[in-house]
């Protein structure tokens, strides 16, 4: 049996890609909300306004929705959008009312100034920003939206570059006989240019339905080590760096900003005076 192959990318199948990482969704959120907790010194609300770039299908916002906080969500991609949307109307009115989703580019989205207490981007999507003057752009833009004190929670994977090793990771999801099994590929960093080459490919399998659905995604990620991520941080001054985690995404688990493990979620605190 031959299976069917979709060259474009895994964006324009939001259900695809929101099926293969619905799990740790909980996990995820319960996480933010700790962070909120803990790092906001005593100012935290118990109902907060967040922030999520690069939003995809929606799984968190709403799921930030659903605990009571107020969301909004933004993407480039318009299938992620549409499939958002349709999904928070299915909410109850109340938290209709708590959330928007609009279209817009991590490195020039316009939000309001003061507003947000917590912006986040936690698997890795601000490395889809491939040069320094947009990831600047965007951590300006960020510092710019949240309140004084507001957190920024930013995720990613660091190179290992004395060490380069091809890495393969591997999801699997299955929900109302779909079952979505997600593989990425990550080419070993390249240091000069500072780039990653990855590739994605999700094999989709329907319940009663023989043929094996098949979409590939090929992309280029901007690398970052420990130092090239601080010294980007520190060329934007309202941030501080309050505190390291990993992807175990546990609050009592920290960490330093340092070369040792690969994965790091650095939560940045807004000046006070900024």
């Amino acid at each position: 049996m031959t299976p069917s192959v979709d060259a474009s990318d895994w964006y324009r199948h939001p259900l695809y890609y929101d099926i293969a990482f619905a799990e740790g969704t909980r996990e995820e959120a319960d996480f933010l909300e700790a962070v909120l907790e803990h790092y906001q010194q005593g100012k935290r609300r118990k109902k907060a306004t967040i922030l999520e770039p690069a939003s995809g299908s929606g799984r968190l916002v709403i799921e930030m929705v659903r605990r009571g906080h107020r969301v909004d969500g933004f993407d480039i991609s318009l299938p992620m959008l549409r499939y958002s949307r349709r999904r928070a109307g299915e909410l109850p009115a109340e938290g209709r009312d708590q959330i928007s989703f609009r279209r817009s580019r991590m490195q020039s989205f316009r939000g309001p100034r003061n507003h947000f207490d917590l912006i986040h981007c936690l698997l890795s999507t601000f490395k889809y920003l491939l040069t320094e003057e947009e990831a600047i752009s965007h951590l300006r833009r960020a510092a710019s939206a949240l309140r004084s004190g507001g957190l920024y929670v930013l995720g990613i994977h660091l190179a290992n570059y004395r060490h380069p090793v091809r890495d393969h990771e591997q999801w699997i999801g299955e929900r109302d006989g779909i079952r979505v099994t997600c593989d990425t590929i990550t080419s070993p960093a390249d240091p000069s240019t500072r780039l990653e080459q990855l590739s994605n490919l999700l094999r989709v399998k329907r319940q009663g339905i023989r043929t094996v659905e098949k979409i590939e995604t090929h992309w280029a990620c901007r690398t970052y080590d420990a130092s090239e991520l601080r010294r980007l941080i520190a060329s934007v001054p309202a941030f501080e760096i309050a505190g390291c985690h990993d992807f175990a995404h546990r609050i009592g688990c920290t960490r330093l900003l340092d070369d040792s493990k690969e994965d790091i979620v650095v939560v940045l605190r807004k000046g006070v005076m900024s």
